[in-house]
């Protein structure tokens, strides 16, 4: 498969997902962009604009595997991987599977479960297996977790720790539509109601080659510079008390992949790697001077960030 099919494969998901979601441009290509690379994806934004219903727009689109975890306070490990069980019939231990053995897993409002079970998490999202009683079992291909949350509301949460959030490729930062979306919202739902027929317009094998597809794509060595500087800057900032680690450098160079792959080029240039640093960046920066609000803290890393690119050249 060529870069010009990995853009016609783009371009048919966002007119499947457009046909029951109303706006949401953003969201829906860095969904596209974390399938490409086999990533994860964080959608943050306050309940109700439609963060359960894009995921599911999205996993029907491709025809792949889905399975939803609602996370509550009282979720255990093994509610998501799975346990061994007796089967009296055959007098043998049998492992009987969790909902996370799906292609794309929606882990909603993660972070009101406790950090034992979003430990459970790890890793599922980056070795693609989970380990039960001492037995590892292979978690399915293409396998992409999406998880949710509320920044806003705090009480009855536990904050994702900085090695979870450094595993997810990007973070979508959502918030409510304007009025003339939300009125477009109100005729599609006057036109389907709560029904989801999002056609489908790839396979898993169309998937599985769009995915080598982007792995292919060029990177010239002064691209991987840019990356490396564009890490490094944030880490000599005076705002930021930690910066991007060498795996965000990773994920940013896959990202930019993705996003050369769907706009049809076979090499990476450097607006690819800007038009996805900040949401592969955002949640990778820690700021100096205590906790701030989260939303004073998405507008600071956001002038941090926009800083960081004026003060790296980017290569000609």
């Amino acid at each position: 498969m060529e870069q010009t099919a990995v853009r016609e494969i783009a371009e048919k998901m966002s007119e499947a997902i457009h046909e029951f979601i109303v706006g949401m441009d953003d969201a829906i290509h860095s969904l596209i962009i974390a399938l490409l690379t086999e990533g994860h994806v964080l959608l943050e934004g306050p309940p109700g604009i439609a963060k359960t219903y894009l995921t599911k727009a999205f996993a029907h689109s491709l025809g792949l595997g889905f399975r939803r975890i609602q996370f509550t306070s009282d979720l255990m490990p093994s509610d998501i991987t799975g346990t061994t069980i007796y089967n009296r019939v055959t007098g043998n231990l049998e492992f009987r599977r969790g909902p996370v053995f799906a292609n794309i897993v929606l882990a909603d409002e993660i972070n009101r479960s406790s950090p034992r079970v979003q430990s459970a998490l790890l890793e599922a999202m980056q070795e693609r297996q989970v380990t039960v009683e001492g037995t590892s079992h292979q978690l399915p291909r293409p396998f992409m977790l999406i998880a949710t949350q509320n920044p806003i509301e705090l009480e009855g949460t536990y904050p994702l720790p900085e090695a979870e959030l450094d595993r997810f490729l990007v973070r979508v930062i959502l918030d409510y539509p304007k009025s003339e979306t939300e009125i477009k919202i109100l005729e599609k739902k006057i036109s389907y109601g709560e029904e989801l027929n999002v056609s489908q317009v790839a396979s898993p094998a169309d998937v599985a080659e769009a995915m080598e597809a982007t792995r292919r794509v060029y990177a010239d060595d002064s691209i991987l510079n840019y990356i490396v500087n564009l890490a490094g800057a944030t880490r000599r900032h005076e705002r930021v008390a930690l910066g991007v680690s060498p795996r965000g450098e990773v994920s940013l160079l896959y990202a930019s992949k993705a996003e050369a792959a769907t706009e049809g080029y076979q090499y990476v240039i450097p607006d690819h790697v800007k038009a996805v640093l900040f949401p592969v960046f955002n949640h990778r920066i820690i700021l100096r001077g205590g906790r701030l609000n989260p939303l004073e803290a998405r507008g600071e890393v956001k002038i941090v960030l926009k800083e960081v690119l004026e003060s790296v050249d980017a290569p000609r």
